[in-house]
C-alpha cells in the first residue's frame, strides 16, 4: 500500500510548501544551534505497526531560502533523479540515526516558529540506496527520499512524523506530491531536545 499527499503549488518556496513550512522568508538561524533531539519512533501500519525505536535528530545548519528555490527549479526540470544529485552536492545539515545506528546525513533544514512560542522543523534528504534494492530491482528504490517533521513547543518538547521512504516530485496538474512507501509514516512520540 501506499499514501499519497498533493500540495497545490505556489510561487515561491516550492519545496519547502512540500514540507509544509509557510512560505515567508527563512527565520534568522536560532542563536542555540546546533541541537539535538530525541524522539520515539511508532510504526502506525503494515508490518511496522507498533514496533517503536528510539530516534535521534541532529540539527547542525539551516537551509537558505535560495537554495530551496533551487532545489525545487531542479525537480521541476528534471524530477527526482536530478533531485537526487542536487543533493548528492549539498553539505549536511543535521543526521537521523535510529538508536544504535551512525544513520543517515540531511540535506535540508528548515526552522520556523509556531504561535505558541515553539519550532516547527522539517529535514529532508536523498537516502542511500542499499545493494540489495538495486540487485533485486525492489519497489523501494524509487522512493529516494526521507522526511522528518518535528512540531515543538517553547521548552523543546512534542510530537512529529518519519517518512524514511518518499517519492517527492510534481504532478500534471502542478502540484507538489510526496508518496509514502507504505501506508503511514512512523509517528514521532516523546520528542525532546535533550541539553549538552
Amino acid at each position: 500500500m501506499k499514501s499519497t499527499c498533493f500540495l497545490r503549488l505556489l510561487p515561491t518556496g516550492l519545496l519547502a510548501i512540500a514540507f509544509q513550512i509557510p512560505c515567508i522568508g527563512q527565520a534568522a538561524a536560532p542563536p542555540n544551534l546546533p541541537a539535538q533531539y530525541s524522539a520515539v519512533a511508532m510504526g502506525q501500519s503494515g508490518s511496522a505497526a507498533g514496533k517503536t525505536f528510539g530516534l535521534t535528530i541532529y540539527v547542525e545548519g539551516l537551509t537558505s531560502d535560495g537554495e530551496i528555490e533551487e532545489l525545487a527549479a531542479t525537480l521541476k526540470q528534471k524530477g527526482p533523479d536530478g533531485l537526487v544529485s542536487a543533493m548528492e552536492d549539498t553539505n549536511d545539515r543535521g543526521r537521523v540515526a535510529p538508536v544504535g545506528s551512525v544513520g543517515t546525513g540531511i540535506r535540508v533544514v528548515r526552522i520556523r516558529p509556531n504561535k505558541d512560542g515553539g519550532q516547527r522543523i522539517v529535514l529532508a534528504t536523498n537516502r542511500p540506496i542499499s545493494l540489495p534494492e538495486l540487485y533485486r530491482g525492489s519497489r523501494s528504490r524509487d522512493y529516494q527520499f526521507g522526511l522528518v517533521v518535528l512540531n515543538l513547543d517553547r521548552d523543546g518538547k512534542g510530537i512529529g512524523s518519519f517518512a524514511p521512504m518518499c517519492k517527492i516530485r510534481f504532478n500534471k496538474k502542478n502540484e507538489l506530491e510526496i508518496e509514502h512507501y507504505g501506508e503511514k509514516p512512523f509517528r514521532l512520540t516523546n520528542v525532546y531536545r535533550q541539553t549538552k
